[in-house]
């Protein structure tokens, strides 16, 4: 498994000044956001200690470095240099210990330090971890007593635990990276005795990629911040390889102030001083808080910072994988803790204790649903307690007649086997019985795997994804077919992608029984669950077939829904329909399966040999929810064909056949209050309907369609009406080739219509039930006068259209609604063609 670092680069602008000389510090405002400049009154360098920083190596010909570099040690490339061929680390190490107050460039948290450069990072800036846990141990045989790792693995590893360990026995500090995957805390920061470092923004807000969890220490500033470049240069970098270097920096100086710390000490030192930016106190999102370096080093040191804790309101966050230090003693005899326990398992507590008696303090453990459980802890022991998922109240109470001590307890946590135990060989292997089945695992142990069965009764597709709930767990699938004795494997499906660390695969499957098995891929055992989701599709069969030619074309009745799919790209279907009656024929498909590709041919039983109407777009247009194909058709016996070019057997498409009965050539005025009119009319050419065999009665009328119904209705009366407009106006916003220019033209022309200023006609505009009354009296030639009373009441004898609506209600060529005429209704098309039909006897 590899390690990798991260970052970004973008432009700062210099908002901050401190008291040294470099000319860029006013691009570095992450030294005033940790206070480094305050602290470097008490300490600012510390050259009586070698710091280590595992990563690509460093720019030794960097004028603002090479004054703080010893010479390094190249891991990846043996024999050579450390010079830096990525970047990564003279960024790092730029942050960490840039030449201060030298009159170049910029500072870092350190002015003058002894850096010692291992390269563990190759070009790309990725690493074995075996080589990392090598590195830590080089870097203590070399004596360093800081060592800084600005980089992350999701994977545990047992060689890099040990370089830990022995890191903490060899007096020497670890810090972290937290790492960028946005998920939990990756490793060596994971490890309890490492500083686990996260970023935070200008605003201490944490950057989204800052990896939070249990583990998480402490933050520092990761976005923006400026340091040293590659061939001399500058700029700025993010993330958390950006912040980890600061806080190596501040333990450099709290040990230049205080030199006999031990790394617990530094540590306590460091939590204890940061500034609490989220929840009261340690949270998983920003740990104990913000750095702040000035108090790091300025402040007195504290055996047990946690106080007050001493009930169970006051109790104090204890997160697993993780350290706590505490006193009890004759005047504080009980420290209360609150541990967050992830998933059901066991929490396991190792004690180091000053006091010399065996039992010096008894603990007792409140799990959720759990009976408590009280053990008696001395120096060395491990304890290990049954958890529960959710809060574990911890009480740790000074026994009777022990002196003041000293306590450090450090807990682990193992999750415990999942329901589905024992399943870790194939004969012990899980049946899953059904088509849609979802398990919950997990690897308990190093070296876990978990194997399931499911036996397939018919031939269809099986899919199998096994998700995790964190990117520490690197999922490997595998899935074989039992033949006989034998089980024909097929290659491992396995991602590699830790920031989608999620395994699916999908295959056509025969009858039979199949295995699966999860494994994790570096076969470590791992704090999380992973969820398989097994789904079972058979192959639909086809109700329809044979009906793979007109011969055999399946019978569909106007209404009825069809399915059927097409196993291969070469099958076709044939559906047969019969119209009895002159009809508009509409052909829907509410659902298929693919996207693109499906095809739909109609056909005469008159003539087989071309289509009458054909679309490639039938998948595309039911995705809109449109119609597929829609027509008039006469009586006779019809074909319809469907094919694609994408084969799909796992579904079947729908279609549909609708036929609706034409009256006069419409098929949506068959009950219509109207449609004696509208046919009359319609049959003698003076209005007409739409392509799509509608005449749409309850539509609004324009004035462009109203001309012209009142045009071809005067001349079928027998009025003398010119075939073309003859007048000068023009018309602003209607050209001479617009359908309706020569019936609006006459109507303006007659006196009918009325144009609007600028001279504009608005052809498209809706006409009023006002505007009608008051274009059928002029067409007309109604006479007109005022009267005192009105028909309607909302039609005042003062509104403009009155006279008009007044005379056609009396000749009853005009209704309104009762006593209400809605003058300012929109004028429908019926209404129009019965005000028509009625004012020139039609």
């Amino acid at each position: 498994m590899v390690l990798v670092m991260t970052m970004a680069v973008t432009d700062v602008h210099p908002v901050f000044a401190a008291g040294t000389n470099d000319p860029y510090l006013d691009n570095q405002i992450h030294l005033g956001q940790i206070n480094a400049d305050k602290a470097w009154g008490a300490a600012h360098s510390n050259e009586s200690i070698v710091i280590a920083v595992l990563d690509s190596g460093a720019d030794y010909n960097h004028p603002d470095l090479k004054g703080n570099l010893l010479p390094g040690i190249n891991l990846v490339s043996p024999g050579k240099s450390a010079q830096d061929d990525n970047g990564h680390g003279t960024e790092v190490i730029g942050v960490l210990g840039a030449k201060g107050n030298n009159a170049i460039g910029v500072s870092g948290v350190l002015w003058n330090a002894r850096i010692l450069p291992i390269k563990v990072l190759d070009k790309r800036g990725f690493a074995d971890i075996d080589l990392v846990a090598k590195g830590i141990n080089t870097a203590l045989d070399r004596g360093a007593k800081i060592i800084l790792m600005s980089f992350s693995s999701m994977s545990y590893s047992k060689a890099l635990a040990d370089a830990v360990n022995r890191a903490e026995r060899s007096g020497a500090i670890l810090v972290a990276a937290s790492g960028n995957e946005g998920n939990r805390v990756a490793y060596p920061a994971a490890y309890p005795t490492v500083v686990a470092v996260g970023a935070v923004k200008s605003n201490n807000q944490p950057i989204p990629a800052s990896n939070t969890g249990p583990e998480l220490n402490m933050m520092a500033p990761g976005f923006n911040i400026y340091t040293t470049k590659l061939g001399g240069k500058y700029g700025s970098f993010s993330g958390t390889s950006a912040a980890a270097p600061q806080v190596a920096g501040a333990a450099a100086l709290i040990l230049a102030h205080y030199p006999k710390l031990s790394p617990l000490d530094v540590r306590m030192q460091l939590y204890q001083t940061a500034k609490d930016i989220g929840q009261e106190g340690w949270d998983r999102t920003t740990g104990y808080g913000l750095l702040d370096v000035n108090k790091a080093v300025r402040s007195p040191m504290s055996s047990d910072f946690l106080e007050p804790n001493n009930s169970v309101s006051k109790a104090k966050a204890f997160p697993i994988e993780a350290q706590i230090r505490g006193n009890l003693g004759p005047n504080d005899t009980v420290d209360w803790f609150k541990m967050d326990v992830p998933y059901d398992g066991k929490v396991s507590f190792t004690a180091t204790v000053t006091s010399g008696v065996s039992s010096a303090m008894a603990a007792t453990f409140y799990s959720d649903n759990r009976t408590p459980v009280t053990q008696y802890i001395g120096n060395g022991d491990t304890v290990t307690i049954p958890a529960k998922a959710g809060t574990m109240n911890i009480r740790l109470m000074r026994n009777a007649g022990v002196n003041s001590f000293t306590y450090v307890l450090t807990s682990r946590f193992s999750i415990n086997p999942d329901r589905n135990e024992p399943n870790d060989t194939v004969s012990t292997a899980r049946p899953l019985v059904g088509n849609q089945i979802s398990a919950t695992g997990n690897f308990h142990f190093e070296g876990d795997q978990d194997w399931f069965s499911y036996y397939v009764r018919e031939y269809g597709q099986m899919n199998v994804a096994v998700t995790p709930d964190n990117k520490r767990m690197d999922v490997v699938l595998t899935v074989g077919k039992q033949d006989g004795k034998n089980t024909v494997w097929d290659p491992a499906y396995y991602s590699g992608d830790r920031d989608n660390p999620a395994v699916e695969m999908r295959k056509e499957v025969s009858p039979g029984k199949y295995l699966i098995r999860v494994s994790e891929y570096e076969h470590n055992a791992v704090n999380g669950e992973y969820r398989l989701d097994l789904g079972f599709t058979p192959i639909k069969k086809d109700p329809n077939e044979p009906n793979d030619t007109y011969h055999q074309a399946s019978p569909l009745s106007g209404g009825t829904l069809m399915t059927g799919n097409f196993p291969t790209a070469s099958d076709s279907d044939w559906f047969q329909f019969t119209v009895k009656t002159e009809s508009y024929v509409s052909i829907r498909a509410p659902f298929i399966p693919v996207t693109n590709g499906m095809r739909l041919a109609l056909y005469s039983e008159r003539n087989l040999d071309y289509a009458m109407a054909t679309t490639n777009e039938v998948a595309e247009l039911s995705d809109q929810g449109r119609e597929i194909m829609g027509l008039r058709l006469q009586p006779g016996k019809y074909y319809i064909r469907l094919n694609s070019g994408i084969s799909f057997k796992y579904d079947l498409y729908r279609l549909t056949v609708n036929q609706q009965p034409l009256l006069a050539g419409y098929r949506d005025i068959s009950d219509h209050w109207a449609r004696s009119e509208i046919v009359r009319l319609s049959a003698r050419g003076i209005v007409k309907g739409f392509d799509d065999a509608t005449f749409k009665p309850n539509q609004a009328v324009t004035r462009a369609q109203f001309a012209t119904m009142l045009i071809q209705a005067m001349r079928a009366s027998g009025e003398s009406v010119g075939s073309s407009y003859t007048g000068k106006a023009v018309f602003r916003d209607m050209s001479t080739k617009h359908w309706a220019y020569n019936n609006l033209g006459i109507a303006y022309q007659k006196g009918i219509l009325k144009g609007y200023p600028n001279m504009q006609m608005k052809p498209d505009q809706a006409i009023s039930r006002a505007e009608m009354a008051a274009m059928i009296a002029r067409a007309q030639k109604v006479l007109l006068y005022n009267r005192s009373t009105s028909s309607y009441r909302d039609v005042p004898a003062s509104h403009w259209a009155s006279s008009s609506i007044e005379a056609l209600t009396a000749r009853n060529w005009l209704n309104g609604y009762g006593a209400t005429f809605k003058p300012q209704g929109i004028a429908t098309r019926a209404e129009v063609v019965v005000l028509i039909s009625k004012a020139y006897k039609l």
